[in-house]
């Protein structure tokens, strides 16, 4: 089974020590959020139901067939804002129960495995001193987040649990009115839990954790009203609680790596440039260009691999060719690409085009360097029907002791509805598929293909 994901915590202390210097009384009606003082607090509850083609994202061969199943979603959410002259402060909570209907209770896959109670997504910006010389941001973003494995059957949770904490903050550096200079630094704690049932235990357990930390320094010159040049420079280290990681899941039988999966700490580091605005009435675009490397400590893997009871049986130590030592270094990796063009035929309608090359960190082998390209439509009809619709595309190349490429396909649409300021109502689908982008994926990697339709429909209630 192959993870990927981040650990994220942030701290209500700082909102509720807000909420209590604020002395002026509430004042609100449905749909105009709740004022206190300086502060809009807007509380909103969706109810709703999905129903998913392949639940568990099997491949859909004997032993691993595709279930369908219809399940209930209630996600409430409240958004904190706090707009000052020279202070600016947004927090938004939300948390997600989502619970599985089995209408086979007698077949032998137990469809309640994948119901989910412990999902919350949490943001918080802060920009403060905007008009001073030197500024101050911090941003943090928190997720537990919930993703299927292939254990239909288990009568244990089959969640794969991801818990993410990403925090940023600096200062802001404005020598004149067109231009700032962030310098920050940036800190990642992930936590990676995997249900116990892939050991035949019933006990689920931490598969690895991940801590990323470095500097950044981003500018942003506006040169004209409506365009912005633009640079993103960052260095980033990795360093993994275990570097040996058991080789769990049926993509990894009958392939030769052991009983263990060499995950080296690594250092990563990235340069891009490029500009953003409006550039005519109707056409806006941002291109970025640059270049990065990613380069992985082996010896952190040798050293842990001393504490094995046994040898290479245990993990293939050999350094030839596609193994845990291996760098992102080549031109052709390295180099980055953001870049965005958008159509506006008509006002409220709009058209999309972008594509993105990059490379991250993958919680299974090395690296994975991925080209993602998308073509998406907004469009709102009047003043209450909204539009919107999506393809996409991305190939994923994995480098490490584990290499592939994957081929990633997803479509979706959705209608949204604004009955009054408070109430809306939204249905939608469509579609994501995995498969193999080479033929060296075929065979050993078989299980990790999925095809998957989806809809969803919700309501949602806001004050």
């Amino acid at each position: 089974m192959l993870l990927t994901g981040s650990f994220r915590q942030m701290s209500a202390p700082l909102v509720m020590g807000l909420l209590a210097l604020v002395s002026s009384s509430a004042v609100a009606g449905p749909g105009d959020h709740i004022h206190v003082g300086d502060v809009v607090l807007t509380p909103s509850v969706e109810v709703g139901s999905t129903f998913h083609s392949n639940i568990y994202l099997s491949d859909g061969s004997e032993g691993a067939p595709e279930i369908a199943a219809p399940a209930v979603q209630v996600q409430p959410r409240l958004k904190l804002s706090l707009p000052k002259k020279d202070f600016q402060l947004d927090w938004e909570l939300g948390y997600h129960l989502k619970t599985f209907i089995d209408f086979k209770p007698n077949d032998p896959y137990n469809v309640s495995n994948l119901d989910r109670f412990n999902e919350v997504d949490s943001t918080l910006d802060i920009v403060a001193l905007q008009r001073s010389f030197l500024g101050f941001k911090l941003g943090d973003v928190f997720s537990i987040t919930n993703y299927p494995a292939e254990l239909g059957t288990s009568q244990y949770s089959a969640n794969v649990v991801v818990t993410s904490n990403d925090v940023r903050g600096g200062f802001v550096v404005r020598p004149g009115s067109a231009l700032d200079v962030d310098l920050l630094g940036q800190l990642g704690i992930d936590n990676y839990n995997i249900p116990g049932a892939l050991q035949e235990d019933s006990t689920d357990f931490t598969f690895n954790n991940r801590a990323s930390f470095g500097p950044m320094l981003n500018a942003n010159w506006r040169f004209l009203p409506k365009t912005t040049l633009i640079s993103d420079n960052s260095v980033v280290w990795y360093k993994w609680q275990d570097n040996l990681i058991p080789a769990i899941g049926p993509e990894v039988e009958g392939a030769v790596y052991g009983n263990y999966i060499g995950k080296p700490d690594g250092l990563a580091w990235r340069s891009q440039w490029g500009v953003k605005g409006q550039f005519t009435q109707k056409i806006s675009a941002q291109a970025e260009l640059g270049f990065g490397q990613a380069y992985y400590d082996e010896a952190s893997v040798l050293d842990q691999s001393g504490s094995l009871s046994g040898n290479s049986a245990e993990l293939d130590t050999s350094l030839q060719g596609e193994t845990f030592s291996r760098d992102l270094t080549s031109f052709g990796e390295g180099f980055l690409v953001n870049a965005q063009l958008a159509y506006t035929p008509v006002r409220n309608h709009s058209v999309t085009l972008g594509y993105r090359k990059d490379f991250q960190d993958a919680v299974f082998t090395n690296y994975v360097a991925y080209n993602y390209g998308f073509l998406r439509y907004n469009g709102l009809y009047g003043s209450k029907l909204g539009v919107s619709a999506e393809v996409g595309a991305r190939v994923d190349g994995y480098h490490g002791e584990v290499h592939r490429n994957d081929l990633n396909m997803n479509a979706k649409a959705e209608l949204a509805y604004k009955f009054t300021d408070f109430l809306n109502a939204r249905l939608g689908g469509g579609w994501t598929q995995r498969s193999c982008a080479d033929k060296g994926c075929e065979g050993v990697f078989y299980s990790t293909q999925y095809d998957d339709f989806f809809g969803e429909f919700g309501v949602t209630v806001s004050y």
